[in-house]
């Protein structure tokens, strides 16, 4: 006969860790929403490149009726043409792509968010603006005279 000692006390069941337990642990996925600076980015990108396509006809019209408004009064010109609109829609397209630039960069950098828009609109700024700094080296390094093409033929003073 064994007896057994009421003060002993049974060997405490071992705890089981979480990932080793019996019970899965099911989570649903998140579902992430759309960078709001990321969309932002991308309206930006395609709103400037609105603004070049329009800049682009004003130029192709200014172009295309030049030789009717050499005998014409300039300033009558510039209002036909609506160049006086040139430089400010420029201006203003080259500045939403710089901010669309910025917003798109906090647009990735956002955590728990979706970044399509952002890398979207992140890549079509860069492009216009790598290529409108292209267009000005071209611009840049085209001569502008004779002179430059053959120095030979300056005759100095």
């Amino acid at each position: 006969m064994s007896t057994q000692d009421p003060n002993l006390q049974k060997p405490a069941a071992p705890e089981e860790h979480p990932v080793f337990s019996e019970t899965p642990v099911f989570q649903p996925p998140v579902k992430l929403k759309h960078s709001g600076p990321g969309i932002a980015s991308f309206i930006m990108s395609l709103v400037s490149l609105i603004g070049y396509i329009i800049l682009a006809i004003m130029v192709i019209n200014l172009l295309a009726h030049f030789g009717q408004y050499q005998t014409m009064n300039p300033e009558v010109a510039l209002q036909q043409t609506g160049t006086v609109l040139l430089p400010f829609i420029f201006l203003g397209s080259l500045l939403l792509n710089c901010s669309g630039l910025v917003v798109g960069i906090i647009g990735i950098a956002l955590k728990n968010r979706k970044k399509t828009f952002a890398i979207t609109g992140l890549i079509i700024n860069a492009l216009i603006i790598v290529g409108f700094i292209a267009l000005l080296a071209i611009g840049l390094s085209v001569p502008n005279s004779t002179a430059d093409i053959y120095p030979s033929s300056v005759q100095s003073l």
